[in-house]
Order: C-alpha cells, then sequence, then structure tokens
C-alpha cells in the first residue's frame, strides 16, 4: 500500500497529514484511514527493532478498535492500552484488558521502568498527559500518531504533542476537511477559533494548502 510505505520512509519532524474518513462515532470498527494506520504500526513494529510508538484518538472506541487489532499480531509484553483513571472498566473490551493497568477501581499508569518496555501505547489525546507525568520525556517516541484528529479540538491534539515530540518523532495526523470538533459550547470560543482543529488549520497553511504528496495523502 502507498500511504503505508510513505509513512515508513518519513522523518521527523514535520508533520504528514492523511485525509480521508474519520472512525464511526457508534461502531466498534475503524475507517479506510484507520485500517492505514492499523497496518503502517504494524508494520513500523516489524521493520524498526529501536520503534516506540504512541498513537491518540480523539474516542475511547477508536483506540479500542486499534489495539484490538495489533493484539492478535504484536505481544502482549509489547502493548499497553492507557486510560482516564476513573473510565469505567465495563466498557473495555474484555480482549483488550491485558493490555491495561489496572488497580483498586481505577485504571493507572505503570512507572517509567514499565511504560518504557512497550513498543506501542494507544490513549486518547488528552489522556496521554499521563505518559509524561510518568516520566515519559520528548526523545522517547519515534512516532505519534494523532487519529481523526478533526474530530477534536486544537488544545486537545496538542497534549499528545505538547512533552512528547523532539525533532527526531515521525508525526502522522489523521482526518477529514468536512470534520470538526463537537463540543464547543462557548461563543466567544467558537468565534476566536476553537471549532477549527489542529488537521484544518494546518490544512490551510503551506506546504499541505499546495497538497504536495510530499507532505499529505487522501484516501478514500
Amino acid at each position: 500500500m502507498h500511504v503505508v510505505d510513505r509513512i515508513l520512509s518519513l522523518k521527523g519532524p514535520l508533520p504528514y497529514l492523511i485525509e480521508g474518513p474519520v472512525s464511526p462515532t457508534r461502531e466498534e470498527d475503524l475507517s479506510s484511514t484507520g485500517a492505514v494506520i492499523q497496518k503502517a504500526v504494524l508494520q513500523i513494529y516489524r521493520t524498526c527493532a529501536h520503534c516506540r510508538i504512541l498513537v491518540c484518538a480523539p474516542r475511547n472506541r477508536t483506540c479500542d478498535a486499534l489495539m484490538e487489532k495489533w493484539m492478535s499480531e504484536i505481544p502482549e509484553s509489547r502493548l499497553f492500552r492507557a486510560n482516564a483513571a476513573f473510565r469505567e472498566y465495563g466498557l473495555v473490551p474484555d480482549d483488550i484488558i491485558p493490555a491495561c493497568s489496572y488497580e483498586g477501581e481505577c485504571f493507572t499508569c505503570p512507572p517509567l521502568s514499565e511504560l518504557q518496555k512497550f513498543k506501542v501505547i494507544t490513549s486518547t489525546f488528552v489522556s496521554s498527559f499521563r505518559l509524561h507525568a510518568a516520566g515519559i520525556e520528548a526523545n522517547h517516541f519515534t512516532h505519534i500518531f494523532l487519529v481523526d484528529a478533526s474530530s477534536a479540538t486544537e488544545p486537545e491534539t496538542i497534549v499528545a504533542l505538547a512533552n512528547l515530540v523532539s525533532n527526531k518523532t515521525v508525526i502522522v495526523i489523521t482526518g477529514s476537511s468536512n470534520d470538526m470538533p463537537a463540543w464547543v459550547r462557548s461563543d466567544i470560543a467558537r468565534r476566536n477559533g476553537l471549532k477549527k482543529s489542529l488537521f484544518q488549520r494546518l490544512l490551510q497553511m503551506e506546504p499541505y494548502s499546495k497538497k504536495d504528496p510530499m507532505f499529505m495523502t487522501h484516501i478514500v
């Protein structure tokens, strides 16, 4: 697949954009874009011995669907599904529970020494702050994928980048030009641009506004 091959050849830090369908909001499945990310992460894992991959999405449903795909291909000891502390346990698919950390009545984040052993970590944008709080630094992840970034506000997506990106990190951001964040209730915030996602803003900037295939691609 051309898009997967392009992702495998990327060098940081300029983000690579993939414009395409976002994952369904009410179905436990992936869009064609999500399927590309699933395949790309698997290929990176198989071909890059030193890889450390973070995959973030706005919804737990998307994170869970991706993790379920990888659980059958990647050893459980190499995967970690980061969750918000008080996410409802019963809403987590049974087959990915082994990739989670749960103690008492809440989801936890393992100590740094354990986090550093994982090859692929999946989290919502906001919950990714727990990784930095546990001690993960900017030079840890070789690849960061922001899936369905057009569905989230820019401050949400930046949580996964602010403390975790170095000048060598490969960044891939996916989204749809027809999509936008759903929950911006403040009129002042909407008037001042909070309704525009990071993905949408980048689309309007060079080099992405020129649709240069070196920096972005479109899939259906």
